[in-house]
C-alpha cells in the first residue's frame, strides 16, 4: 500500500511530466518559427538580388541596401532564436531522460507516447530547419 508521501511524489512526477511535454511542444513551435523566419529571409534575399541585378543608380542602391539591412536584422533575430533553442534543448532532453528512467514514478504509457511523439516532431523540425539555413 502506498503512503501519502509516495502518492504526492507520484502526483508531482506526473505534473512535471506534463509540464515537460508542454515545454517540448513549445520548443518544436519555436524551431518551426525559426524555420519560417529563415525561409522568409532567404526568399527575400533571392527576390531582391534578382530585382537589382546589373547596373543600378544611387536610388536603387539605397533601396537594395535597405532591403539587405532589413534581411540582416531579421537574420540576427533568427540567430538569437536559434541560440535560445540550443540553450534550452539539452536540459529539456536530460529532464525527459530522467523521467523515462525513473523507476519509482515512471511515466504512464500515454505520457511515454506523447514524449515519443514530441521527440519525433522535434527531430522533424530540426531536419527541416537544417535544410533551410542561410549560408
Amino acid at each position: 500500500m502506498s503512503s501519502i508521501k509516495d502518492l504526492k511524489a507520484a502526483q508531482k512526477s506526473a505534473a512535471e511530466q506534463r509540464q515537460m511535454i508542454l515545454e517540448l511542444k513549445t520548443l518544436v513551435a519555436d524551431i518551426e518559427r525559426c524555420e519560417k523566419t529563415i525561409s522568409a529571409v532567404n526568399g527575400e534575399l533571392t527576390r531582391v538580388n534578382a530585382k537589382y541585378q546589373g547596373q543600378r543608380n544611387t536610388r536603387q542602391d539605397i533601396e537594395y541596401l535597405s532591403v539587405l539591412l532589413d534581411c540582416a536584422r531579421r537574420k540576427l533575430a533568427w540567430e538569437k532564436q536559434i541560440a535560445s533553442v540550443q540553450k534550452r534543448t539539452p536540459a529539456l532532453l536530460e529532464q525527459m531522460q530522467r523521467h523515462m528512467n525513473d523507476e519509482k514514478n515512471p511515466p504512464t504509457d500515454e505520457a511515454r507516447l506523447q514524449m515519443l511523439q514530441m521527440l519525433q516532431s522535434l527531430q522533424s523540425a530540426m531536419e527541416r530547419l537544417q535544410s533551410s539555413k542561410v549560408e
